[in-house]
């Protein structure tokens, strides 16, 4: 097996574990996490001695979205840049350039979707933003109850690329809400929506996911495969993919609005906790709240 710098790669007979291992980031996806979770899949991509994939994470969250460390040049867009007189000699528009990196970015998460064989998810702590569009193009999702899901981006910086998979998931009314508000849900209440499969006890989530893990296991991989690419097609034929591109180019548009300006400006001048508190200060919640966000419901 090939070592990885942001992730731990294991294989337990037929399951294999990709632990994103970035815990001083809240595993935060970072280029370099990125490519080495796509690395990884192509890896066990062939052949069948392994046939389940489960997605886990180190440290106190799954994944707290995308990294939007300032100074790693994230919060940049591409600016304008004049080269010459002639129309064709002005460049590119920073819109088109977006658009370009964010169609990239649904290609790799449809990717995901579609590869041949059954990815679970394993959710504990934060699984907020980009963390949702990784669950979104997972197969199956086991969550601790007390995990937090949302995409409090929204506010003021976009839509997740592709929706999180949240107007398949959880239906047009709930997508609306949480886009609107950017509000949070634990694990009960992400598995009563239809978000995730099962939310259990935290001290109980490795063993419950891994013993699902191998139960599913024992299938053969072409059925696995069969039935995955069944299940998916269904969902393709009413136009997911076409939706999912869609939802890039929004994002674009979104990224174009004065409120992306100003979260960026602040984030370059205060840091990254200066503009989450800008963020969310009117909500009374997040990352940057004076106040905590609620207890997690208990089952």
């Amino acid at each position: 097996m090939t070592d990885y710098e942001n992730i731990l790669l294991d294989i337990d007979d037929a399951v294999a574990t990709i632990t994103l291992n970035r815990p001083e980031k809240l595993n935060a996806m970072s280029a370099g996490l990125l490519s080495d979770l796509f690395a990884a899949l192509r890896e066990l991509r062939q052949g069948d001695a392994v046939r389940v994939i489960r997605i886990k994470s180190n440290g106190r969250a799954f994944c707290a979205g995308y990294d939007l460390t300032p100074e790693r040049g994230a919060l940049t867009w591409p600016p304008n840049q004049r080269r010459g007189d002639r129309a064709a000699d002005l460049g590119e528009s920073r819109i088109a350039l977006d658009r370009e990196g964010l169609r990239e970015n649904v290609e790799r998460w449809l990717w995901m979707w579609s590869y041949r064989k059954p990815i679970v998810a394993q959710v504990h702590g934060y699984c907020l933003a980009g963390g949702g569009e990784m669950i979104g193009a997972c197969d199956i999702v086991f969550a601790a109850n007390d995990a937090r899901f949302g995409h409090p981006a929204g506010r003021a910086l976009g839509v997740p690329p592709i929706t999180c998979m949240w107007p398949v998931k959880i239906g047009m009314l709930k997508t609306k809400e949480m886009l609107f508000t950017g509000d949070m849900i634990d694990g009960v209440e992400a598995e009563r929506l239809g978000m995730i499969n099962h939310a259990v006890e935290a001290d109980r989530l490795d063993e419950e996911t891994m013993a699902f893990c191998r139960r599913i296991a024992q299938l053969p991989l072409d059925m696995l495969t069969i039935h995955k690419h069944a299940t998916n097609r269904w969902f393709e034929e009413a136009g997911l993919r076409n939706a999912a591109y869609a939802s890039g180019d929004f994002d674009a548009m979104a990224h174009e609005a004065p409120s992306v300006g100003e979260w960026t400006r602040i984030a370059r001048e205060s840091g990254l906790k200066g503009a989450l508190a800008w963020r969310d200060q009117p909500f009374g919640d997040g990352w940057g709240a004076k106040t905590p966000p609620p207890p997690p419901a208990k089952r």
